[in-house]
């Protein structure tokens, strides 16, 4: 049975345990899931063990990390995939299903964590398989981590208890997203991330806005007016005191090449419904998405927020930021500069960090990007473009420093499948498609390696 045959022979399969996995809601950033996270790691462990492999659960200080695959013989040499197996909330009010109730209309698998990342991850996984059964002489195991939509924060101390467990020369994170449905992309940077909250308690108790307004200091607009100091809105460009020291610029080699991924503009802004842009001209467009660092404000908390007007001056405010780092730029530093600058504004602003990854910067070149442009080829007659991810993935930059070994990342998901968003879903088409392209790239770095000593 050759790759193109088993990848549509296995859509059952696929569809049994997506549902599985969607139907746990594995909600990282809820405390009270933590009990569904367990869940969801034994659930994650019987898939592996049921297609013939082994696996097992790492326990750590917050949530599991499931381990395992198909091990053939220790001498062999092995691959690891990345995926994650956690979801951000699914409270919007967008939402037309049952976020945690897959739901199946045509080709279309719609539910929280369908594309980003457990379809991807299953995806994968019946790749895996196919390669085994066919005797690739590779060992192919499979890292599922339930902490990364928060930064990983116990992943790093769990793979340094368990370094001599994962035994790979190679490392696939199979969790980004394509250019489009017609242009795979493979991302050999990332971003970093730097968050934080700021608050602002100017009293005890609300105040009425008649009896001390015009004396009595806004929380909210002091708030803002800090915020407007720390970046332009209009053009994106940060003002926070040394916020840019570090930052290595993409060379103009790098940029055309962005240029020529084929990326539209008018595309990206339909896609995610912008109503406008701050900016165009499309080289301009990915420099910022792609590799260069930002300031975003995610949410601006205090007074009244019931309906009609309450007319009061509220005694405290918060605001939810993050930075968007490039290479070379240092999380913890930035946060400082961030917190200087804050409190030389205004020192009774308290700003507390909350979560921190570092950026990261690969190769586009060698015999890995290699296989994999040929794997892409061979199943879908076009080669893969080489491009930044403006995200960030925190594991990436921990198996770097602790394996050592070559990382490639190339997801499956497509812009349109709402990463994050409400309606999220996954397509059978992208799940076949990347079962085909996973299949032939094992096949591919097998002829790369040779056995391992003892």
């Amino acid at each position: 049975m050759d790759a193109r045959t088993f990848a549509e022979s296995q859509r059952t399969t696929f569809e049994r345990y997506l549902r599985q996995l969607v139907e746990i809601p594995t909600v990282s950033a809820d405390p009270a899931r933590a009990a569904d996270m367990q869940r969801c790691a034994e659930a994650a462990v019987a898939m592996i063990e049921e297609l013939g492999g082994h696996a097992t659960v790492w326990t750590t200080e917050g949530n599991p990390i499931v381990f395992g695959g198909f091990e053939r013989d220790p001498r062999l040499p092995g691959i690891v995939f990345y995926n994650h197996l956690d979801v951000q909330p699914a409270d919007e009010p967008e939402w037309r299903y049952d976020p945690f109730r897959l739901t199946v209309e045509g080709d279309r698998f719609i539910g929280r964590g369908a594309t980003d990342d457990k379809g991807p991850a299953i995806t994968v996984l019946l790749a895996g398989k196919y390669a085994y059964d066919r005797g690739v002489p590779l060992n192919i195991y499979y890292l599922w981590e339930l902490e990364e939509e928060i930064g990983s924060p116990h992943f790093e101390a769990a793979l340094r208890t368990h370094r001599n467990e994962v035994r790979a020369q190679s490392v696939f994170v199979c969790d980004s997203i394509w250019l489009s449905r017609e242009r795979p992309s493979v991302d050999y940077g990332l971003r970093g991330l730097q968050g934080a909250t700021l608050r602002l308690q100017t009293a005890d108790v609300d105040a009425h806005s008649g009896v001390t307004g015009g004396a009595a200091p806004n929380p909210i607009a002091e708030l803002c007016r800090i915020l407007m100091a720390c970046f332009d809105p209009v053009t994106g460009d940060v003002h926070i005191p040394g916020f840019y020291d570090e930052v290595v610029p993409p060379t103009e080699e790098e940029l055309e090449s962005f240029v020529r991924s084929g990326f539209s503009v008018e595309t990206f802004q339909k896609t995610y419904g912008f109503r406008w842009l701050r900016h165009t001209d499309v080289k301009e467009v990915l420099k910022r998405i792609w590799a260069w660092p930002t300031f975003e404000i995610h949410g601006i908390a205090g007074g009244y927020q019931g309906p009609g007007i309450k007319t009061i001056i509220p005694h405290w405010a918060e605001a939810k930021v993050s930075m968007r780092l490039v290479p070379n730029q240092d999380p913890a530093t930035i946060f400082q500069r961030l917190k200087t600058f804050v409190q030389s504004l205004n020192p009774h602003v308290e700003v507390q960090p909350e979560g921190s990854l570092a950026p990261y910067l690969g190769e586009f070149k060698g015999p890995f990007a290699d296989a994999l442009r040929k794997a892409v080829r061979t199943v879908l007659g076009v080669a893969p473009v080489f491009i930044r991810e403006g995200g960030s993935i925190g594991a990436v930059v921990t198996m770097q420093q602790l394996l050592g070994v070559p990382i490639t990342m190339m997801g499956l998901s497509l812009p349109e499948h709402g990463y994050h968003a409400p309606n999220e879903f996954f397509d059978w088409q992208q799940a076949r498609r990347g079962i085909e392209i996973f299949s032939v790239y094992l096949h591919e770095i097998a002829q790369l390696t040779v056995p391992t000593e003892e």
